[in-house]
């Protein structure tokens, strides 16, 4: 085996265990405010879904950049990208629009998510990961020219 394939994955575990312990930090940081402020900090959620979404981002990585090193031009995965894709961003911001007070969201938009989550537990961090994932996977470089 290479030591190169070695080194690659190892940084990827590194990079993820390091965005997990910003991921705690901004959890403890968000249990301390709203304790102090007794209000939800939207900043701290959206830095929440942010940083699970790097996590799957970080786990498609290997594909990009193999898709770097070809040669063609840049596609989007259109299908991919909007049949997983939106599904997972609708739940991916589940507890954004849960806490944002606004009604008609509360009550139309949000309540199949909520009921939803109600049953799956833990499955917006899910969601918020397989939407960084299909994000960065969506991309590829396509070339006319085929090799015989």
């Amino acid at each position: 085996m290479k030591i190169k394939d070695w080194l690659k994955y190892l940084l990827y575990i590194i990079l993820i265990l390091f965005i997990i312990t910003i991921k705690v930090y901004v959890g403890n940081l968000s249990i301390a405010y709203s304790e102090q402020e007794l209000r939800v900090n939207y900043c701290y959620m959206v830095i929440s879904v942010l940083i699970h979404v790097c996590i799957g981002v970080v786990l498609g990585l290997e594909h990009i950049i193999k898709e770097i090193g070809k040669e063609g031009k840049w596609k989007i995965n259109l299908p991919k990208l909007i049949s997983v894709g939106m599904p997972s961003l609708y739940f991916a911001l589940t507890y954004i629009r849960i806490y944002n007070g606004i009604q008609f969201l509360q009550n139309i938009i949000v309540y199949p998510v909520v009921q939803f989550a109600r049953y799956v537990s833990g499955s917006v961090p899910l969601f918020q990961i397989i939407l960084g994932y299909v994000v960065i996977t969506s991309f590829y470089k396509y070339s006319e020219i085929i090799d015989s």
